[in-house]
């Protein structure tokens, strides 16, 4: 306790003598650097020896700075920027399933291991970006390894590593604690691509890790095999999102604003 004491102490005087007044900045502990510094007593290397750790007060910026290949449109998105109002209907019951998603989602969802099937035969609908908003404020509020991936590329990555004799970076999509795996139905079909699919549905399963899948068909339309058919359909609840395309709504919005500028300034 004393040791700890004491590293604390030199790291917050190291902190200030490195950056001045803490006050300046968000992170009081580390100055906004995302490190702190210690010394500690190394055997084999000797006495007060300094050296960095991560900043356990800034995890939060190093989940949202972390490779997750979230869409870069959508890096800062969590489910307090979805516009439920938007749909013209009663979005009530989806909400909330969302939002229990999120608040609940060890000591319940974890725990029934399911995830979640988000779906709509219009593209556009906010499938994508209602998917990047729930595994963010998973990721960020339970600290945790979250990835996001369509499954054209997921199959890109396995392939990759077959025929070039590469380290395999699909892995990491079968072992994080929540996967989106984005615009499944898209992708070629075939025996391998049956297979891989398979092979991360199933060991995801097995393991009690979670998925967010997006789609533009229900699951008994999916063009996989109906083993993956039927696991996706244990793992998940599903949930249709309204066939309305708010990407083309939010399009015409933006031309409709741009070209009014234009004509104002115009007339001016």
């Amino acid at each position: 306790m004393e040791q700890t004491q004491q590293s604390q102490m030199q790291m917050t005087t190291a902190c200030r003598i490195k950056h001045g007044t803490e006050n300046q900045y968000k992170c009081r502990v580390c100055g906004d650097t995302g490190w702190v510094l210690m010394r500690q007593n190394i055997e084999d290397y000797g006495d007060n020896i300094l050296f960095a750790r991560a900043c356990d007060k800034c995890k939060i910026q190093r989940r949202l700075a972390d490779t997750t290949g979230i869409p870069s449109e959508y890096c800062d998105a969590d489910l307090s920027k979805f516009k439920w109002d938007l749909y013209g209907v009663d979005m009530t019951q989806m909400r909330r399933i969302c939002e229990d998603f999120v608040q609940h989602y060890q000591d319940r969802w974890v725990k029934a291991n399911k995830g979640l099937y988000l779906w709509s035969k219009v593209p556009g609908s906010g499938k994508t970006f209602l998917s990047s908003c729930l595994a963010q404020s998973v990721a960020i509020k339970y600290d945790m390894q979250m990835r996001f991936v369509t499954a054209a590329d997921y199959l890109a990555a396995v392939g990759a590593s077959y025929k070039y004799d590469v380290i395999d970076s699909s892995a990491v999509y079968r072992s994080c604690s929540l996967l989106v795996l984005d615009d499944l139905g898209s992708q070629k079909q075939g025996d391998w691509q049956n297979q891989e699919l398979y092979r991360l549905i199933n060991t995801r399963l097995l393991n009690g890790l979670l998925t967010i899948f997006t789609s533009n068909c229900p699951i008994d339309q999916l063009n996989v095999d109906e083993r993956i058919k039927s696991r996706i359909l244990k793992q998940s609840i599903v949930l249709q999102m309204p066939e309305k395309s708010i990407r083309n709504q939010q399009a015409q919005e933006q031309q409709s604003k741009f070209l009014a500028d234009i004509i104002g300034n115009r007339r001016a």
